[in-house]
């Protein structure tokens, strides 16, 4: 196989990874605390293949009049405990589980400041300004909202959560969250820029997509006249 068909052929896959980040992309325009990834393409002396970067611009913030909702007005992230370890999110849609404890919407416990999950009870629960966690009027608890050494080492696991992939000592606590009560964080997708994006891969998509058949036309006919000669 020639290497412009190999070449080719890559090209192919890569821009049809960035269209899958892109509709990906579109899919989460209304889910709270998304940050989008775009897509670009490398090209190696091997092969052409296509990567994804995570853009951590913050979203709109927008009241929802929810006392369990919560957004961070500025860097930082909400800290989670999952089986898997503590991770991270900028989604604040909060709420409480039958044992009384401050989950976000996937049921994963919502992190203090001292490392240990939320117990609020039963009486009624509101997250005020700061990431202070009341109950009844009482002060029980403030949210961890940690910063990172390097973001670019957060590592997206899907649900709006993230994993660090760097040493303990690049987690860095803030210990005066700009934290809003009441709010939500917007994904900062814009769609109108999305689908430009995915009209122009779509066309580069389609002019890789001509050059590979030409190719392939090519190869049939000089395979149909080796078989020729053979004849």
């Amino acid at each position: 196989m020639s290497d412009g068909f190999i070449d080719t052929y890559s090209g192919l896959e890569a821009r049809m990874k960035i269209v899958d980040a892109i509709t990906n992309n579109l899919a989460n325009a209304n889910t709270a605390g998304f940050k989008r990834d775009f897509g670009f393409i490398l090209e190696n002396e091997t092969r052409i293949d296509a990567a994804t970067q995570v853009d951590l611009a913050p979203g709109d913030l927008v009241p929802t009049a929810n006392p369990l909702d919560a957004a961070i007005n500025g860097p930082g992230f909400f800290a989670l405990e999952t089986p898997s370890g503590v991770r991270y999110t900028r989604s604040g849609n909060f709420g409480v589980n039958a044992a009384g404890e401050l989950v976000n919407k996937d049921s994963l416990k919502v992190l203090s400041t001292s490392g240990s999950s939320i117990v609020v009870g039963e009486g009624e629960v509101e997250i005020r300004d700061g990431g202070i966690v009341t109950v009844d009027g009482n002060e029980v608890a403030t949210l961890k909202v940690v910063n990172f050494a390097n973001p670019a080492m957060l590592m997206k696991e899907g649900l709006s959560r993230f994993a660090w992939n760097g040493s303990a000592s690049g987690v860095q606590n803030v210990s005066d969250p700009p934290v809003k009560g009441g709010y939500l964080e917007r994904s900062n997708v814009n769609a109108i820029d999305e689908m430009v994006h995915l009209m122009s891969t779509y066309r580069e998509f389609e002019v890789v997509q001509r050059t590979l058949k030409t190719l392939m036309t090519d190869m049939n006919s000089k395979l149909i006249q080796e078989l020729g000669k053979l004849g």
